[in-house]
């Protein structure tokens, strides 16, 4: 299947095709956690501009596990109403939204935290998580997936990829516990596959439950072998889609050149289990050849922030997405506020131009 219009269906939740705003880091909600009207107008634009599925950046499950400022969160009550907000933005367009939960674990912010930190094992500024603090932890994104699902939204995804607290329990560099969540692979994944069970149980069958693996991670230890066990072993405890980060979705892995990732986690997984992919994916022609490895959904990160229309302009089968730069005039009419602004410029500055050439429409990128 290549057909990136075709629709696809997940849990109770119907997507109209097979693109997804990717979850990514946009700095644009409030201090205490509640999503922003900001950030929620970002999110539906997106999906006016006909993206299949909204996956929304990490939002917090738990004070300590904050990362960056402008961060949202999922760890009270009071957040209930802003994601509230959000399901009504993208009702008119039937567009399932998905939040991603995420605790940052030994990447915390000490000041936007203020908190110790806790991972797997203990570091210079952190603590190893003590049984008790699994069991908060394990609740708190139970409690999470909770108030997504009373807000109206269709789904969650663990973020479980780029080094957060469950992937630093997968990994056998971070990890180095000798008691029950910690030594082989199997009690290293038991901290990922807890939560999991933990969450399907609470949410129930209808609800999408997701969850985002790195295909690999070699500073941190981890392989596309053992991520395809681990994909193996949470498709039996209950997900509905593995979202697969890689550093790009269409090269096969430096360190394991005859096999790509796609196909070994693909073949890892049952077939009614999604398989989402994101990683540097940019033309339809690149997500079209990551859905020939084997994926059910591409994942858009930064050429949805450029090209919020991409799913509608695709329908054009000469039409090829603008490279950046894009002119902050123009980044800002397409729902990207100044906080989010700073992160590009700060991050991928080649992306961002300062003001438009004369030479350029308003409608260029």
């Amino acid at each position: 299947m290549t057909d990136l219009a075709a629709p696809i269906s997940w849990g109770a939740s119907r997507s109209a095709n097979r693109i997804a705003l990717a979850p990514m880091t946009n700095k644009q909600s409030h201090s205490d956690g509640r999503l922003s009207d900001t950030e929620i107008a970002w999110l539906a634009r997106r999906a006016a501009g006909g993206f299949g599925t909204i996956i929304t950046g990490g939002y917090a499950v738990s004070p300590e596990g904050r990362v960056w400022e402008g961060q949202a969160g999922v760890y009270s009550d009071d957040h209930i109403a802003p994601l509230a907000r959000l399901a009504t933005a993208l009702a008119p367009t039937s567009t399932p939204g998905i939040v991603q939960l995420i605790h940052g674990g030994s990447r915390f912010t000490p000041e936007i935290a203020r908190a110790q930190g806790i991972s797997a094992s203990a570091g210079s500024s952190w603590r190893s998580a003590t049984d008790r603090d699994v069991e908060r932890l394990v609740d708190a994104h139970r409690s999470a997936a909770l108030r997504v699902q009373a807000a109206g939204l269709q789904g969650i995804e663990i973020h479980a990829a780029h080094g957060y607290l469950p992937a630093q329990f997968i990994s056998p560099t971070e990890n180095t516990r000798t008691d029950q969540w910690g030594g082989e692979l199997n009690a290293r994944a038991r901290f990922l596959r807890t939560l999991v069970q933990t969450v399907r149980s609470a949410v129930g069958p209808e609800f999408v439950v997701g969850v985002r693996l790195s295909a690999e991670d070699p500073r941190r230890g981890i392989t596309p072998q053992e991520t395809a066990t681990i994909a193996g072993w949470i498709a039996q405890d209950g997900i509905d889609y593995l979202h697969l980060s890689l550093r790009n979705a269409l090269a096969t892995s430096a360190d394991h050149p005859n096999t790509h990732p796609l196909r070994l986690i693909r073949a890892a997984i049952p077939c009614e289990a999604r398989l989402v992919v994101a990683g540097k994916l940019w033309s339809p022609q690149d997500a079209r050849l990551a859905l020939a490895q084997g994926a059910d959904v591409v994942a858009l990160g930064h050429a949805a922030i450029h090209h919020p229309d991409w799913p509608q302009e695709m329908a054009d089968p000469t039409w090829t997405p603008t490279p950046p730069p894009t002119s902050t005039t123009r980044l800002t009419a397409l729902g990207v506020s100044d906080p989010f602004l700073r992160y590009l410029r700060e991050n991928w500055p080649e992306t961002v131009m300062e003001a438009a050439p004369k030479d350029r429409t308003s409608g260029g990128v």
